[in-house]
């Protein structure tokens, strides 16, 4: 076998090829989104300090709550914590998108639309870190967070920001954020076909 296929190892595993298609998605949505609600706000405002309260509203309950998304994943089951993150963000974005394209939308929906999904980005991180170990057996994990790592900056930095220009450019800005919305049902879908267990229920089960 080819040395460098070694990467693709994991994707072998049913339920890490689901995760990692919906994550993929998920992260062009972002990459998506970024630019999207920047044009957005610059549409509602070109006040400079605009954009800065926005972000400040998306990362401070991202900060804030990403404790309880830790414990959360402990507590819970992993794939039900990642679904209710994806539906949280995906209302949150479908929202702000909903409203853009009927031309009812202001600055301060997007303030508190943006915070929502930053509270729902916050269930997000813990979560998806805990249960890839559950999913991959331990000799490829190396393999696994580098294909995770490798679908972050790709996903939301290069490909999914340019696919946002595009989308704003042919359908409008609303609809690139719908676009965005779009891509947590894709991940959602994702998640519920996986068939993983909680790490905790499989030990008890092996204990018995």
């Amino acid at each position: 076998r080819v040395r460098g296929l070694r990467i693709l190892q994991p994707l072998r595993i049913r339920d890490f090829a689901l995760l990692y298609t919906g994550m993929t998605v998920s992260l062009l949505g972002d990459g998506i989104y970024f630019v999207a609600i920047a044009w957005q706000v610059y549409e509602l405002s070109n006040v400079p300090t605009a954009l800065s309260v926005v972000g400040l509203a998306w990362s401070l309950p991202m900060l804030v709550f990403l404790l309880v998304g830790g414990v959360l994943s402990d507590r819970f089951d992993r794939r039900h914590v990642l679904i209710a993150s994806d539906v949280v963000r995906g209302l949150a974005i479908a929202a702000v998108g909903v409203l853009s394209v009927t031309g009812e939308l202001e600055l301060w929906h997007v303030v508190v639309l943006v915070a929502l999904e930053g509270a729902g980005q916050s269930l997000f991180g813990p979560a998806f870190g805990a249960i890839v170990p559950d999913i991959v057996p331990e000799e490829m994990l190396v393999q696994a967070n580098s294909l995770n790592q490798f679908m972050e900056p790709l996903g939301v930095r290069l490909a999914g920001p340019a696919l946002g220009g595009l989308a704003i450019a042919a359908l409008g800005t609303g609809e690139a954020i719908l676009l965005n919305a779009g891509s947590f049902v894709v991940s959602a879908l994702a998640l519920a076909l996986m068939r993983t267990r909680r790490t905790v229920e499989r030990a008890e089960a092996a204990s018995v």
